[in-house]
């Protein structure tokens, strides 16, 4: 940081007047004038000269002035690069947000050479984990949160659906919940959003995931519609992670009688945490994003 009589003395030289100075500098035209004093003590010579209303620098001033010019400058590249070296902003995300919710409201963000971000992927239990922790500055999950903890806001709503290949002998007809459970389900890892989102579900019906009789778990939801394709398996996501398998025909979403589950995605942080200022940069692009398609 430029030292103050630095700054005073080029704010002097650049208006040609003590007073000039102080009204850019908001102080008093005597404490600018003490600043200048200073220096001329401190270097020991005349630095500025005044006959009537003519200004002009002594020899001594111009030298000052080419240093302090270049110190200026220096300044300037110095909290550039310290800008530069700042570390990213830590944006955490759960599968599903990453890979079929984020892309259309963060791309042009993250693309942007003049922010630095840095996301990671895990389920919700890491997630929130992490913000507690300090490693994460916000996030965007699908579970559930301790909302006296963070601060959130809701980000999308989005349909949650039994899924099967478009083979499956439930293919394209209706049926009880119960019909589901005779065949393998592939369920995300404990502590994954889509995992607490069945789970749920599946209690408010007097059921668990043990009412299924074999139960498969995996992390990929890559892996899960890959074997999906290939057996009577069945499973549960979000609309938008199946879609693209669907409108090829690959995949199907299944019809249980009275089956509506419909679920919020939310970006979280934590609560007065450090977080807050970069969720407000996230929240801000986003809403900017959201009007500039509507």
């Amino acid at each position: 940081m430029l030292d103050l009589k630095i700054v005073t003395f080029l704010k002097v030289v650049e208006t040609k007047s003590y007073t000039a100075a102080a009204d850019v500098l908001h102080m008093t035209q005597p404490a600018v004038t003490q600043q200048i004093h200073r220096l001329e003590e401190h270097y020991g010579c005349r630095l500025v000269e005044f006959s009537g209303r003519s200004f002009r620098l002594t020899e001594g001033g111009r030298a000052l002035y080419e240093y302090a010019l270049l110190q200026q400058v220096n300044e300037r590249l110095l909290i550039s690069r310290i800008d530069g070296m700042k570390s990213p902003m830590r944006i955490g995300a759960t599968l599903s947000a990453a890979d079929y919710y984020l892309q259309p409201a963060l791309n042009s963000y993250i693309l942007d050479r003049e922010n630095k971000v840095r996301i990671s992927v895990a389920n919700t239990e890491t997630l929130l984990s992490r913000l507690v922790k300090g490693q994460l500055d916000c996030a965007f999950v699908e579970g559930n949160f301790d909302r006296e903890l963070f601060a959130y806001k809701e980000f999308c709503r989005a349909d949650f659906r039994p899924v099967a290949a478009s083979s499956h002998p439930l293919a394209g007809r209706n049926m009880r919940i119960e019909e589901l459970y005779t065949y393998p389900l592939l369920l995300r890892e404990s502590g994954s959003g889509t995992r607490d989102i069945l789970e749920n579900y599946l209690r408010e019906q007097n059921d668990s995931i043990r009412s299924f009789d074999h139960r498969i778990e995996m992390s990929s939801f890559v892996m899960i519609k890959k074997l999906l394709r290939e057996s009577n398996a069945i499973s549960f996501m979000y609309e938008a992670v199946a879609e693209e398998e669907v409108k090829r025909g690959e995949l199907c979403f299944l019809q249980p009688l009275n089956y509506n589950v419909s679920h919020p995605l939310h970006f979280v942080w934590l609560k007065n945490g450090l977080g807050s200022r970069a969720a407000e940069k996230v929240l801000f692009h986003m809403e900017s994003e959201r009007k500039r398609k509507a």
